[in-house]
């Protein structure tokens, strides 16, 4: 059975489901990148240890923010602390399902898909394996799956919401689909996940 949080999450708009995060987990105190050449990620910006992501709220207008390569073609601003977010690996999930629900943001970089591949190609795979069994050799892993452990109902249900908008959405059913939502890091297909689609 799917929980009341998680309903109300994705019942939420995308700022709202910021906002709430903020006053959960309370705000970031460092930016992401010590500099804006955005070659080395500041240490400090990290909560792993306490089982949650870094989320950049900018990743409704440009994709692979915490990436070395793509960071620095967008404004540092977008980097800096007030511009991120904290969550669980569902909390994640569910940031960027609702960035692929919702209208494109005016700012967004053209000629990207913002929010599906954090999701499809990222979070999916990694929780697919989590409850699929596979056991986490680091640490940071180990806390952040461990915050989600019996939340494999809730995982499903987002999915499901998932995969309605994905059918509202030409372009996107091209390429997402139940077995695309089901894959592990291996590419095979999580059948605990798939059955339950």
């Amino acid at each position: 059975m799917e929980s009341i949080e998680i309903k109300k999450q994705l019942d939420m708009t995308y700022s709202e489901l910021v906002e709430y995060l903020l006053k959960k987990y309370g705000p970031a105190k460092y930016d992401y990148f010590c500099t804006e050449s955005c070659k080395s990620k500041n240490s400090k910006v990290s909560r792993t240890s306490e089982g949650l992501y870094c989320h950049h709220i900018d990743e409704d207008k440009a994709i692979m923010l915490s990436n070395d390569k793509f960071a620095p073609n967008n404004p540092f601003e977008y980097q800096k602390a007030d511009r991120l977010v904290y969550c669980n690996a569902l909390e994640h999930l569910i940031l960027h399902v609702k960035i692929v629900e919702e209208p494109k943001n005016k700012d967004a970089n053209k000629m990207e898909l913002q929010g599906i591949g954090g999701a499809v190609n990222f979070l999916c795979p990694q929780i697919n394996d989590y409850y699929n069994g596979y056991e986490f050799k680091q640490p940071h892993l180990i806390k952040i799956y461990s915050l989600i452990e019996n939340n494999f109902d809730d995982y499903v249900y987002i999915l499901k919401y998932f995969l309605n908008i994905v059918e509202e959405k030409p372009l996107l059913k091209l390429f997402i689909n139940k077995e695309r939502l089901s894959i592990g890091w291996d590419r095979q297909i999580v059948k605990k996940v798939y059955n339950k689609l």
